[in-house]
């Protein structure tokens, strides 16, 4: 029997991209293939490092709230501590985005805009706190619902790793509730189901409690999923196929013209 301390981590991106492309995946994590940084990774790179930054100095932040402030000065105040993220960001990665020529005005209102249902979400725990006499370092602990946005999660025991773009904790009602975002405007594909639901494992494991849903936000479209025990076999069958990649490499893709003629791996792949 396998030794849950032996077993191989894998990320909820691998098992992503290998209901995208199996074979892709075989050839970047067995063959070493690697596709050069592009623009949209570059952007990709810089959104999640500022997200991050969000979600590791938004204490603070909260912390230093001295009085009962309206919400639309909240929302300003959300967008300069946003910016001021984003400016270290870009700073610490300048010769990136002079690479890559990135407008980064232009990320910095796209990242807010696009953040703006979170700044709402938060704003409304806040002032609710607030609204019970609560001020500076008092407000974090004492917020009923916490949104914690790029959350990294990890389990030895289920032998996976990944960051959920929002994670909602709700005191009063003791519910955990992972969302996934998706910056496509329609559709909900099967692989973001399988994403969402890594996550809700993932959370489980880490705080010993049961999440029967999560949330996939598309576009201005929120969809309540359940989290299914055939979706968690599924995950668990993909990370121990991965994990077997050396043993036994997946197929060629044949069903989607597309996707190979596309791919960045078309010639390697035609001779494995």
């Amino acid at each position: 029997m396998e030794n849950k301390s032996d077993k191989r981590i894998i990320s909820v991106s691998d098992i992503n991209s290998y209901l995208y492309c199996a074979r892709k995946l075989y050839l970047s994590k067995v063959c070493g293939l690697r596709v050069s940084m592009n623009r949209n990774m570059a952007v990709g790179r810089l959104k999640h490092s500022i997200l991050e930054a969000f979600s590791k100095n938004e204490e603070k932040f909260v912390s230093d709230i001295d009085k009962d402030y309206d919400r639309l000065e909240l929302v300003f105040m959300y967008e300069d501590f946003i910016k001021n993220l984003a400016a270290r960001i870009f700073a610490e990665n300048s010769e990136m985005c002079e690479k890559f020529m990135v407008d980064k005005d232009d990320m910095t209102r796209k990242i807010i805009r696009d953040f703006s249902e979170d700044i709402r979400l938060r704003i409304a725990s806040i002032k609710s706190s607030l609204s019970k006499g609560f001020r500076k370092d008092e407000i974090w602990s004492n917020l009923d619902s916490l949104y914690i946005s790029e959350l990294r999660l990890e389990s030895e025991a289920l032998g996976l790793r990944g960051r959920a773009d929002r994670v909602m904790i709700s005191k009063s009602e003791g519910t955990i509730i992972p969302f996934e975002l998706k910056s496509r405007e329609d559709n909900i594909f099967h692989s973001d189901e399988i994403q969402l639901t890594a996550y809700a494992m993932l959370l489980e494991e880490k705080y010993k409690r049961k999440i029967p849903i999560g949330m996939i936000e598309v576009g201005n479209n929120k969809k309540e999923i359940p989290i299914t025990e055939a979706n968690k076999s599924e995950i668990i069958r993909i990370s121990d196929i991965i994990r077997n990649f050396e043993n036994s490499p997946p197929p060629a893709m044949q069903s989607n013209f597309n996707k190979c003629r596309h791919c960045e791996f078309q010639e390697e792949c035609s001779k494995i």
